[in-house]
């Protein structure tokens, strides 16, 4: 209960706590969650995915930087892939946001995606809430990078920026059917490659045969290394806001993602229950035994868990 009266109050130590909290799986945290709740909603949370190598953190670092210099007050949510050895995150982000770390009004949070096929961790939905609680106007979610697994920042965040860069061009057409779709507004990064404007036609063709509810989907062309073009996606950052605010469409879409989003929550507690009970049972031992012993197959194994009774 103190955690969250501090919280409200803008105690960023108390912040880091809880959400420490919370990526530890305390319940104790997600309990205060109620508390935070009714406080948030104004802020404006921006998901940024895109695939590895595409400079998403370099992005997030300069975005943040300018907001934070236009009066906002800033958080970053990086998830980054889980360590194999200590499960914890590999924190390779906060390496390309050091003007970020250094500037005021600005709170960087790395997290590992705990493996949970979704792109973003339990803890990460629970984190924005806190972040909003704490008073930052703006909230940036950063995902791994893995590819399509990303789409379920869709859910938790107002706008989506897709990031692209010109090296790859082979695999736009198969991104387009994740990515591309979820995208609200689309960043070319390292416009400098000669590749950068057929890759920006390629895009722009491929969305303007999309259904948009009458809204152009904007393709800019950026280099976030150098902070070109940084100050026009700014702009296209706030007229989403104020799109989103204004237009029925936008409200209604809200109500949608929530739903969405719980259902992912949803999913997320099912599927670690679910490993739990299969792990902690002793059958489940004698399957992965007779698997590794090489008598039966893999497919087999799996029907046999889900045969076990206590299920």
């Amino acid at each position: 209960m103190d955690l969250a009266k501090k919280v409200l109050q803008g105690d960023e130590k108390s912040a880091a706590r809880l959400i420490s909290i919370m990526e530890d799986g305390g319940d104790e945290g997600y309990r205060l969650i109620p508390l935070l709740f009714p406080h948030t909603g104004k802020a404006n949370i921006i998901g940024i995915t895109g695939t590895p190598g595409a400079g998403k953190s370099t992005l997030i670092g300069k975005l943040a930087v300018i907001f934070a210099n236009n009066g906002k007050k800033v958080g970053i949510i990086a998830v980054d892939p889980t360590s194999m050895k200590n499960h914890g995150a590999l924190l390779g982000d906060r390496l390309r946001m050091k003007d970020a770390e250094n500037t005021e009004g600005i709170f960087i949070r790395s997290m590992a995606s705990r493996g949970y096929p979704g792109g973003i961790a339990k803890a990460t939905a629970g984190t924005v809430y806190v972040l909003e609680a704490l008073g930052k106007d703006i909230i940036m979610v950063e995902t791994v990078g893995s590819g399509q697994t990303d789409t379920q920042i869709y859910s938790l965040c107002n706008t989506i920026i897709t990031v692209l860069t010109p090296d790859y061009g082979d695999e736009v057409q198969l991104m387009k059917a994740g990515l591309l779709e979820i995208g609200d507004i689309v960043a070319i990064n390292k416009s400098e490659n000669t590749n950068a404007e057929d890759i920006s036609t390629d895009v722009k063709a491929y969305i303007n045969q999309r259904e948009t509810k009458g809204r152009q989907i904007p393709v800019l062309t950026i280099q976030a290394k150098e902070g070109s073009g940084i100050e026009k996606l700014v702009d296209a950052i706030n007229e989403h806001f104020v799109y989103l605010s204004k237009n029925i469409h936008g409200k209604e879409l809200k109500k949608e993602k929530l739903k969405t989003l719980m259902l992912a929550l949803l999913r997320e507690e099912l599927w670690g229950k679910a490993l739990k009970t299969w792990t902690d049972n002793e059958c489940f031992d004698g399957i992965v035994k007779k698997l590794q012993k090489g008598e039966i197959d893999p497919y087999t194994a799996v029907r046999a868990a889900l045969e076990i009774k206590s299920l």
